[in-house]
């Protein structure tokens, strides 16, 4: 009996799973210790492997089965699967069972991303899109669910918490045919509108608010694509306009909180003509007043959320704003005032947005003469002044507040061209220490040197710098450089043609802070944006 035992103890390592132990890279590839962002312990036993692949910190990323050694998909597992986030939390978790493939993703704050179950040659998808993720950050919107059949999208469900309650559902029959349906905060269908050959059709449309959700208003389209009845409503539920008529004329009566009639605003031929109008924000909030004669704005009034006026703008006898006022926000103390001349800004201030913050541009004469940007924290990123003799001084913050460079802009005659030369002279700094100093003169660096990071990827930098009558730049990719070129200062190597050349190597102030507005400086009153000087 002994014997057996000893022989059964000789065999077992032979019976057991064979284990192999390699690293990888974050896509499953083979690689070294010091590329690798896991290890895999891969055990196999008659054809059958058992992978399990860890963070470097020995905390496990996935566990699963399959009989393909160098699997690349999960389409290639077999029986039960999980794999984690680096806190331990369930990423995907799933089963290959006779066939049948089922699986949920989830996303790190433990909600379900993707239901995935395929059968055959069949496959269904359920992807939930939430609004507070990354892509949408900010925004106030509907989460959304997409339902797949075999890649195409049968059904959509914008929502907000509950699936049953307020909503909008989308049937698709295929991209240019599909039928919408609202429901209110309680779960009832109040209208629907189909969409036929890409075209929207008779029927309700629904607009809401959100956080919490609930109907912000209710729009009834004829067969013509001509509104016959639209009605907004307050936070409260209450009416706040209602829009009446025809495609000739249409009366909006607007009410207030109470109940009690404010205005009247006739429209003709579908564009205001005489009267009065408000509109509220996306918290059901009075956001603005506006009064028109005779199809022409006079004035319009913006409110702060808490009731008091913002600004105020009145127009000239020609249509153009004549004048900005603006206001404290907790008293009705003018703030500042923007005057306009033939509808371009002469002298004053133009704040961006003072519910925001204190951010500005000041004009004297018609020309711009000093900058302010303040961002959602309160902290000065960027400050632009004109000195007397013309030059530009300008200064930007990280956002910290921490000084990141300051410059000079001057512009020159040239005497070879009709065209002005653009001069910047600046000091980039780094931790409140200077670390680079040069010169820009048309967008190429003549002196000295400069970083400058990657808008789209804060992994990458660029450094320039002028050696030996070139321009040396550097690609850098976690602080090691990837890749260097070199331009003639003088572009001496290129003839003509050195533009085609350059590209690489043109520096604006643009690219000083890619994360810093740089805001233009003329406003255009008709169209009340700021536009290109």
């Amino acid at each position: 009996m002994k014997k057996l035992w000893l022989l059964f103890l000789y065999l077992l390592p032979l019976c057991s799973w064979a284990q192999e132990k390699i690293y990888i890279d974050g896509v499953g590839n083979p690689t070294t210790k010091e590329k690798a962002k896991f290890y895999r312990i891969i055990s196999e036993k008659d054809g059958r492997y058992h992978v399990k692949d860890f963070f470097l910190d020995g905390k496990l990323q996935m566990d699963a089965y399959t009989t393909k050694k160098n699997f690349r998909s999960i389409e290639e597992l077999i029986g039960k699967f999980s794999f984690y986030f680096e806190d331990g939390k369930i990423e995907i978790q799933g089963e290959e069972k006779n066939g049948t493939l089922s699986y949920k993703v989830y996303d790190p704050k433990g909600r379900i991303n993707t239901l995935y179950h395929k059968e055959g040659e069949n496959a269904y998808i359920e992807t939930y899109n939430y609004a507070d993720n990354a892509y949408v950050k900010g925004k106030k919107e509907f989460n959304v669910v997409y339902y797949q059949e075999n890649a195409k999208v049968k059904k959509r469900i914008q929502f907000e918490e509950d699936l049953k309650k307020a909503r909008i559902e989308s049937y698709y029959e295929d991209e240019d045919n599909v039928l919408l349906k609202y429901y209110d905060e309680k779960g009832k269908l109040i209208g629907s509108r189909a969409i036929k050959k890409g075209e929207a059709q008779a029927g309700i449309e629904v607009e809401y608010y959100h956080f919490p959700a609930q109907v912000k208003a209710i729009t009834q389209w004829d067969t013509a694509g001509n509104i016959i009845d639209d009605k907004v409503y307050y936070r409260s539920g209450k009416l706040f306009s209602h829009k009446k008529g025809d495609e000739k004329e249409t009366i909006v009566t607007f009410y207030d909180a109470k109940g009690k009639k404010m205005s009247e605003l006739t429209y003709k031929y579908g564009e205001p003509y005489q009267g009065t109008a408000y509109s509220l924000d996306n918290e059901g909030l009075l956001e603005e007043k506006t009064i028109y004669k005779v199809g022409h704005i006079e004035q319009s009034i913006a409110y702060y959320k808490n009731g008091n006026i913002k600004q105020q703008t009145d127009y000239s006898i020609h249509h153009d704003i004549d004048k900005i006022t603006y206001y404290n926000k907790n008293k009705t103390i003018i703030k500042g005032e923007l005057f306009f001349k033939e509808g371009v800004c002469y002298s004053g201030y133009l704040y961006n947005d003072l519910e925001e913050n204190d951010s500005y541009i000041r004009y004297k004469e018609g020309e711009f003469v000093e900058l302010k940007q303040i961002d959602e924290n309160n902290i000065l990123r960027y400050y632009k002044e004109k000195q007397k003799n013309g030059q530009i001084k300008a200064e930007i913050y990280n956002e910290k507040g921490e000084k990141s460079y300051i410059y000079t802009i001057t512009r020159a005659k040239n005497d070879n061209s009709e065209e002005e030369d653009v001069i910047i002279n600046f000091v980039q700094y780094e931790n409140g220490e200077e670390i680079n100093v040069g010169v820009i003169k048309n967008k190429i660096l003549q002196q000295g040197s400069i970083k400058l990071k990657n808008k789209w990827d804060n992994k990458m930098q660029y450094f320039y710098k002028v050696k030996d009558k070139k321009i040396v730049l550097d690609y850098i990719i976690n602080g090691k450089i990837f890749k260097t070129i070199l331009l003639d200062i003088d572009f001496s190597s290129f003839g003509n043609n050195y533009l085609n050349y350059a590209e690489e190597f043109l520096i604006t102030e643009d690219d000083f802070d890619p994360y810093v507005i740089i805001p233009n400086y003329i406003f255009d009153s008709k169209n009340e944006t700021l536009i290109e000087h």
